[in-house]
């Protein structure tokens, strides 16, 4: 894990050993799909697997999030709540907001065609920019101004080392015994940095909440219960602030990357992709949320990318119940750990006819000869079940219209130097390291 190495590592052993590995004394790793529904997709009341403190951490606050809580009311709870600022209705009344930072990406991209680097550009830094100031401004009220300023916010700089920090953590609750002394061996400047990551997460969130407006961001949504008894209190506000900023903007970002370093390696893709695009969509002013979820090709070059490229890498562990419990036929011992790492499962060649390859054709009726064997339900980057990730609509939503803007105004060829972008640490989330873009405009601006 703090090699940064685990989902190679475990996917090894899976091509080795099988669609089951005990890969630590009480940790068993699946690489099939009917585990997806078993381990995560479980009725409320009835036995099932639970979140293991060992792999989950509360937030330096003290208090869980949707995300770290193992407590299946409280999280019934807070999932029921936030629900209404992910729904469908508060996604068509936030489609203005998403269109601004998208609009506003490609007026810089504009400018490096313009410039001295005449197109030359790491998309991995815009793209960034872009899901960090939307989704400071859906949660918090107020953006980065990554994009105006052109340059990270210092505080997305503590996102990622919180992420290497929480490995780091969750690797030293592997040895019970040592823990204690493991944790003094974290670099002190990461722990500093989780801290702070905490800190101006709950000082944002509280400016958001002195603010009275009426604007359609994700607190519009929860302040108007908070006399209701079963609400979300503000320091649960604040946890779950901190886990909607990762989730949020690190993630979406990760999965265009990849989708644009796949595609342009594969011209044939590629081209195809463009033609659907340009194609389907005449005017500017019909690059909208509906319409671009239509684009059947495009959805299925984002579902491989999601596939060969997980924004989540990291395994998704959890705890089996004091009954014992059967995932995909095998009986798991009572509190036994068991989990899913998406990397593995989808590279397992079990699962998928050539799954090194990037063909977004399997995901189409027309792939089904060649690919009819593919156990797509393998792939599941928003994982499944009661705790599935409550942002998935949105993410979609916004996928879609960043790629389909994208190709519709620019051609597009990797740099030579980003040819092995591919090859990436994971510590939970991606290492990714500048992906450098020859952009070429085809529509005046």
């Amino acid at each position: 894990m703090v090699s940064g190495d685990m989902h190679l590592w475990t996917e090894a052993l899976h091509d080795t050993y099988g669609e089951v590995v005990r890969y630590s004394p009480n940790h068993l790793s699946f690489a099939t799909p009917d585990a997806w529904k078993d381990i995560y997709n479980y009725r409320t009341g009835v036995p099932h697997f639970t979140k293991d403190k060992m792999n989950y951490f509360t937030p330096p606050s003290g208090v869980d999030s949707l995300h770290s809580t193992d407590d299946d009311a409280v999280h019934i709870r807070q999932r029921r709540l936030l629900s209404h600022a992910f729904s469908d209705t508060a996604l068509r009344a936030q489609e203005h907001m998403i269109q601004k930072y998208v609009n506003l990406l490609l007026d810089k991209l504009y400018e490096r065609c313009r410039g001295p680097e005449q197109g030359k550009t790491d998309i991995v830094r815009l793209l960034n920019w872009t899901t960090f100031d939307l989704i400071g401004d859906l949660t918090f009220g107020e953006s980065f101004h990554c994009l105006e300023d052109n340059a990270y916010h210092p505080w997305i700089a503590l996102v990622f080392d919180y992420m290497v920090a929480a490995v780091f953590m969750v690797a030293s609750k592997q040895f019970p015994l040592f823990d204690r002394i493991l944790q003094k061996m974290i670099p002190k400047r990461l722990t500093q940095r989780m801290r702070d990551h905490a800190r101006m997460s709950a000082e944002r969130m509280g400016r958001r909440l002195a603010t009275k407006t009426d604007r359609p961001d994700f607190v519009t949504y929860l302040v108007g219960r908070t006399d209701d008894p079963e609400s979300i209190n503000v320091e649960e506000m604040h946890s779950n602030s901190t886990l909607i900023i990762l989730g949020g903007s690190e993630t979406a970002a990760t999965a265009l990357s990849g989708a644009l370093y796949y595609m342009s390696k594969n011209r044939q893709t590629f081209d195809r992709l463009v033609k659907e695009v340009r194609s389907s969509i005449t005017k500017e002013e019909d690059l909208n949320i509906l319409k671009t979820s239509h684009l059947t090709y495009l959805t299925a070059c984002l579902e491989e990318t999601m596939r060969i490229y997980p924004p989540v890498a990291g395994y998704l562990p959890r705890r089996a119940p004091k009954e014992g419990c059967k995932v995909a036929g095998y009986w798991v011992p009572p509190y036994t750990q068991v989990s899913i790492t998406p990397y593995a499962i989808n590279h397992f060649q079990e699962n998928f006819k050539d799954p090194k390859s990037f063909v977004p054709e399997r995901w189409l009726s027309e792939g089904s000869a060649m690919y009819s064997w593919d156990r797509k339900q393998a792939s599941q980057p928003f994982s499944v079940g009661p705790r599935n990730c409550i942002g998935k609509n949105l993410a979609w939503a916004e996928m879609r219209l960043i790629l389909s803007k994208l190709l519709w105004h620019f051609d597009i060829e990797v740099c030579e130097e980003s040819k092995d972008w591919g090859n990436q640490k994971t510590y939970l989330l991606w290492q990714k390291p500048a992906l450098v873009l020859q952009l070429k405009p085809v529509v005046d601006r």
